[in-house]
């Protein structure tokens, strides 16, 4: 299955409900453990530790969501909002990487979405770059969160990017919790082995190396180019620790290149979850 990514309603809702979401201004919040940001299904808020030598600043954004509502992998399936983090460019910082936990197929309806029902925390780290005056860096956190309808949720933070001081206990134990939830990267005992696309660009091939005594049931995620998510696949194949599999990608634009493109494989086998990139060559 792909989607193309949209805002959508799953029940009528004011069009002033949204107006007012996507054009009120958030309001930054500043500390080591910022202020929790609301909306009408949750909350959020940053934490984050002291920075490196280097300038390096590792972080997490805390989800929590209202009972019933949801929020969204890197792409979210048929519909929805994937999360984004902005930095001000004026603050002198660069965000270097956002990771995601371990997401599951959320069934609502005729609607599959890809992402969390639960409270969830997102990794990622900013190198705070040599030579700027600023003491702050000022970002933008913009989720989806959804239960009949999906409301865009934006909030702005500051972060110090020299905290002057260690990193508390709630601050160290709160990023390493939001670490430990990230699927593992591939290694030698489970991988993908190859892949390609179709000439005709409606088939996307995976070869993967399963990890020892690996059930059956494989569960297997495909984030595309931006917009797009596969979670079907078709014709799947099992001998011993290999696993063939297509999935079908018929919805990319007739004018899409995947030449030099970066896609992302999430693979979920029995208690282990590998996530791979899929970088196709120039």
């Amino acid at each position: 299955m792909n989607a193309k990514l949209s805002l959508f309603l799953r029940a009528p809702v004011p069009l002033l409900t949204i107006i007012l979401a996507l054009a009120s201004p958030p309001v930054p919040a500043q500390a080591d453990i910022t202020q929790w940001e609301t909306s009408e299904g949750g909350r959020m808020r940053v934490v984050s530790l002291p920075a490196d030598a280097s300038g390096r600043i590792e972080a997490a954004l805390q989800i929590e969501l209202k009972p019933g509502w949801i929020t969204y992998w890197r792409e979210p399936g048929e519909a929805g909002i994937p999360p984004k983090i902005t930095i001000d460019p004026s603050s002198g910082a660069t965000l270097t990487s956002l990771d995601f936990p371990v997401p599951k197929l959320i069934e609502n309806g005729e609607i599959s979405d890809i992402g969390y029902d639960a409270s969830v925390s997102l990794p990622f780290v900013l190198q705070a770059q040599p030579g700027s005056d600023e003491k702050n860096a000022r970002l933008t956190a913009f989720i989806g969160v959804c239960l009949n309808i999906c409301i865009p949720f934006e909030a702005s933070f500051e972060l110090r990017k020299d905290h002057g001081k260690a990193a508390t206990q709630d601050e160290t134990e709160a990023v390493a919790a939001a670490k430990v939830a990230l699927p593992h990267p591939p290694n030698d005992d489970f991988k993908v082995q190859n892949f390609h696309i179709t000439p005709d660009k409606t088939l996307l091939g995976v070869e993967l190396r399963l990890p020892e005594n690996a059930p059956k049931e494989t569960e297997i995620f495909v984030a595309g180019p931006s917009g797009y998510a596969y979670f079907e696949p078709q014709n799947m194949v099992r001998d011993k620790r290999k696993l063939s599999f297509y999935m079908n990608i018929k919805g990319l634009p007739k004018s899409y290149n995947p030449r030099g493109q970066h896609w992302t494989i999430l693979v979920k086998s029995g208690e282990q979850v590998m996530e791979a990139p899929l970088d196709f060559p120039e």
